[in-house]
């Protein structure tokens, strides 16, 4: 009889270890899905608002050349890094070089560092533009370690326009 109640509660036991476990992975799941949710949305809204001003006609060059920012570096090379050099292509602003964590991954028209080469950059600019606005609190924060610029989100860019 011992050894049938071992077994039963061994069973209970791991059948409440295993539900715990599985509701933990399944709460993990809906944060990281919830997370990327957010982030597209995010992405969402502001290209949403970026569309509104290339139909009226503007260019977010204008936020750059009214907040006197005539050289700047852009933070996140990925889609939104890449859609900002072609919006300011052929304007009064120069993008002077490109930030990505990925730098090696990189294939973009301008100079493009990774964060461990910022102290070998030679050229200044007036501004850093952080394209990956999902997580501009850490890396603005990294950021300010490194330049002593001002540091923007694109997002911000985008709707102060």
């Amino acid at each position: 009889m011992k050894k049938g109640g071992i077994a039963v509660i061994s069973s209970l036991v791991g059948g409440i270890v295993g539900a715990a476990a599985v509701g933990k992975m399944s709460q993990d799941t809906i944060k990281e899905k919830d997370g990327k949710t957010n982030k597209f949305k995010s992405y969402y809204t502001m290209l949403n608002q970026w569309l509104c001003i290339k139909q009226q006609n503007g260019n977010l060059s204008d936020y750059f050349k009214e907040n006197n920012y005539n050289k700047i570096a852009i933070y996140g090379l990925g889609e939104m890094g890449s859609r900002l050099i072609s919006e300011l292509n052929g304007t009064e602003i120069e993008v002077v070089y490109g930030l990505d964590k990925k730098v090696d991954n990189i294939f973009c028209d301008i100079k493009a560092y990774s964060l461990d080469d910022i102290e070998n950059i030679s050229d200044k600019v007036d501004v850093v533009v952080v394209t990956a606005i999902f997580a501009y609190d850490e890396i603005e924060e990294e950021l300010r370690e490194k330049f002593d610029c001002d540091i923007i989100s694109l997002e911000d860019v985008v709707f102060e326009i």
